[in-house]
């Protein structure tokens, strides 16, 4: 079976050399009195320099371990600096972009690539966004949630959703440094709650923000199965009918409405839970995810899980494994050429 995994992160080579000098990155790497040496960087990320984060042959052996044709990768999200100061942060992203380009120039046939932009500013976003399509060759992007607890349903924004809507390529949006992580420090909970309630968020922001109504053939990904969001998605409704200045006032449908607009990846870690987020919005708006190199992907890879989940017909893991992810990046016409 033909499977393309939508949320897989590594540490480009321009972003490690940049860590171990002087920057606005607010990012570190430091040798522990084990010898081993740490990424450390904003948002609670403090992590052994594994070769997972960062070697192509670790990623691809790993790939196959789990089962995993395809890999649109992504700088993984300690790297968006979206806290640098903005010449830094265009300067690092053009860096990173090229990086990822040359990852997928070497393994065509295993890797896609989304690249990253500096979301503190937005026409360098706008100017990064066209070069690393339409010069790098690069498949689509990966973007964070907010830009210090700016959501994306600020104005600000707009014209970088114009432009990935006509590039006609998908985003995917991973959260991080979630709102009211300092409530959370305990149990990993900024991670584990802060995350997922952080994906909610810019659900909520990016459908009362009237982003798709103004741009309906986006093709937008959320990380972590939706997070909260759809399975609050009744209240969603319900405050819609009743709080109509606050809420009927942003946007003419429901929020309910939008979901089959919104695609999201697998990473719910209960069957029940998937099984809920196909009857939702479709099998065909579900994608793999692995989270990969963090522990916090699916056990035993998040193909293994699907295919596992007794509550899905055999169409339908096929559909999430790879048919919706070849359908979103113009895969569909190569499935007999890509290696299963």
């Amino acid at each position: 079976m033909f499977s393309l995994d939508v949320h897989c992160h590594f540490f480009p080579k321009a972003f490690l050399d940049a860590a171990r000098g002087p920057n606005t990155l607010q990012s570190t790497i430091e040798r522990r009195t084990d010898g081993r040496e740490h990424l450390v960087c904003p948002g609670n990320f403090d992590h052994p320099l594994t070769p997972d984060f960062y070697a192509a042959e670790q990623m691809l052996a790993d790939m196959d371990s789990a089962q995993i044709s395809m890999a649109a990768i992504s700088s993984a999200p300690p790297t968006l600096s979206y806290w640098a100061e903005a010449g830094a942060a265009t300067e690092l992203a053009s860096r990173l972009n090229e990086s990822i380009a040359e990852r997928v120039a070497e393994f065509p046939e295993r890797f896609l690539g989304l690249a990253t932009v500096p979301l503190q500013d937005i026409a360098a976003s706008v100017a990064e966004a066209k070069r690393a399509i339409n010069e790098l060759g690069l498949h689509g992007f990966q973007i964070g949630s907010n830009v210090a607890g700016k959501n994306l349903n600020h104005p600000d924004y707009f014209p970088l959703f114009e432009t990935i809507a006509e590039l006609n390529v998908p985003v995917f949006v991973h959260p991080y440094i979630p709102a009211g992580e300092e409530r959370m420090q305990d149990y990993y909970l900024h991670n584990l709650l802060g995350m997922v309630a952080e994906t909610g968020l810019a659900i909520a922001s990016v459908i009362y923000g009237g982003i798709l109504e103004r741009w309906p053939d986006l093709k937008i990904i959320f990380a972590h199965a939706g997070g909260v969001f759809p399975y609050v998605v009744g209240r969603m409704d319900h405050g819609y009918k009743v709080r109509s200045q606050e809420c009927a006032a942003a946007i003419p449908h429901p929020p309910g409405h939008y979901l089959r607009q919104v695609y999201f990846d697998c990473m719910s870690f209960h069957p029940l839970a998937l099984r809920y987020l196909v009857d939702l919005v479709g099998a065909d708006h579900v994608l793999i995810g692995s989270d990969y190199p963090f522990d916090m992907g699916p056990i035993g890879g998040p193909v293994a899980e699907v295919l596992a989940n007794p509550h899905l017909s055999d169409e339908e893991k096929e559909q999430i494994c790879g048919k919706t992810a070849a359908t979103l990046f113009g895969l569909t016409k190569h499935l007999h050429n890509i290696p299963r």
